[in-house]
């Protein structure tokens, strides 16, 4: 199967894995006191033979264990997930609908092994993490190809 159709399947299946229905979450607030936000520039290839997409990432962070992830292109957002202690939702405006599940979030995609820029470490071994001197960083999943790219903020 090509790449391209394995990011296909893959996505078509994420509800499946994840247990079919995406959480009610509320809203990320993120003037809400105590979140920590940080951005910086991207560059995301969704799998091995996709061309890559350069955009602005932004991670933030509250105490309480909720993250927001937003992977956006002049101010669209192409990928937004959130998770809280009670759950995970992942939405994209590259493919129809939402994902989503209860705790852990899903390993199967990038954007849930953020919790900081740069990432100390990926939480799945199905991640590879490589971090250079000049502060840049790259998430590779080796099965897919697919990376994530950037500089810390």
């Amino acid at each position: 199967m090509k790449g391209s159709n394995r990011f296909g399947v893959l996505l078509l299946l994420l509800p499946l894995l994840a247990g079919c229905v995406a959480p009610q979450l509320a809203p990320a607030d993120l003037a809400r006191s105590g979140w920590r936000i940080q951005e910086t520039a991207a560059v995301w290839r969704p799998h091995r033979a996709a061309p890559e997409l350069i955009g602005e990432l932004l991670v933030a962070t509250h105490p309480e264990g909720s993250r927001f992830v937003q992977f956006s292109k002049q101010t669209l957002p192409l990928v937004t997930a959130q998770s809280t202690t009670n759950g995970w939702r992942l939405s994209s405006s590259l493919r129809r609908g939402v994902h989503g599940g209860g705790p852990p979030p899903t390993d199967r995609v990038p954007w849930f092994q953020l919790d900081r820029l740069p990432p100390l470490s990926p939480p799945s071994a199905r991640w590879q993490l490589t971090t250079h001197t000049d502060n840049s960083w790259q998430l590779l999943n080796p099965h897919t190809g697919e990376t994530l790219e950037a500089v810390a903020p």
